[in-house]
């Protein structure tokens, strides 16, 4: 995966703290289910569990199928664990 979807998805993460306007989350869902999906099955071959097992929570809490429904303060919270944990683990995403 390339170094700039790593950085869009997070700068769309980021974007999702503001208000924005109906539709985006749907996007958003789709990149970022995505990366984490890609996350998951590279830090798979890798075989540091830890990370797959987060990236793994964050592919079904991104997943765009079945969206989960949280309140808008989990959000925030979910956005800005999410995109730190892509900016802070980028070099594991990298293959």
């Amino acid at each position: 995966m390339p170094a700039q979807l790593v950085y869009i998805t997070a700068a769309l993460i980021f974007l999702d703290l503001f208000p924005m306007p109906d539709g985006y989350h749907t996007i958003l869902t789709i990149m970022a289910g995505g990366t984490f999906a890609w996350s998951t099955y590279v830090n798979s071959l890798k075989k540091i569990p830890l990370l797959v097992l987060v990236y793994a929570l964050f592919t079904i809490l991104y997943n765009p199928v079945m969206e989960i429904e949280l309140n808008r303060q989990l959000w925030i919270f979910a956005d800005l664990a999410a995109g730190t944990l892509l900016l802070a683990t980028k070099d594991h995403i990298l293959h």
